[in-house]
């Protein structure tokens, strides 16, 4: 029921509307990593086995971004497993995101991020199409955790932070 409200919340929320650029800008920072899947129990070795070769990949996806930064250009870059996020460094509610490959509903480029309610760790993006997309924000003890809910429903997705894309 709460990720009915966050989709609901997120047709609505927009870089625009008004919010806490304080809380904008934390979200963002939070959000800045490279993302590996994790199936099954957060554990020590899943974890450690979720982020294995995660540095490299995000090499690799920086190594081939095009030389003109387009909507189209952009649509191109995917990670092998990884989900890469760089903030833009112009305005904290807008940052790069590189989906990986098995979320194809998910479109590379650049993309919005709303606070939806950041005691929860609820975020909203607007991705490069257009398409409102829920996601949570946690911890798994040390390590970072990234929850998101695909638009057409379903399960939610476990990722776990390995690397920062960028300096907080």
């Amino acid at each position: 029921m709460r990720f009915l409200f966050i989709a609901i919340a997120c047709l609505i929320a927009t870089p625009a509307a008004a919010q806490d650029s304080a809380q904008v800008e934390r979200a963002a920072a939070a959000l800045s990593a490279i993302w590996r899947p994790v199936s099954g129990p957060l554990t020590a070795a899943s974890i450690q086995t979720a982020c294995a070769g995660a540095v490299e990949e995000m090499a690799a996806i920086e190594a081939a971004l095009p030389p003109v930064l387009d909507p189209q250009s952009l649509a191109r870059v995917r990670g092998l497993r990884g989900f890469l996020i760089v903030p833009t460094g112009d305005d904290p509610a807008w940052s790069y995101f590189f989906p990986p490959l098995d979320l194809a509903w998910f479109r590379s480029g650049i993309g919005a991020i709303a606070v939806l309610d950041e005691a929860q760790g609820l975020i909203g993006v607007r991705d490069a199409s257009g398409q409102d997309i829920a996601l949570q924000l946690g911890r798994a003890g040390e390590h970072p955790v990234l929850r998101v809910r695909p638009p057409e429903g379903g399960a939610l997705l476990t990722f776990v932070g390995c690397a920062r894309s960028a300096e907080t």
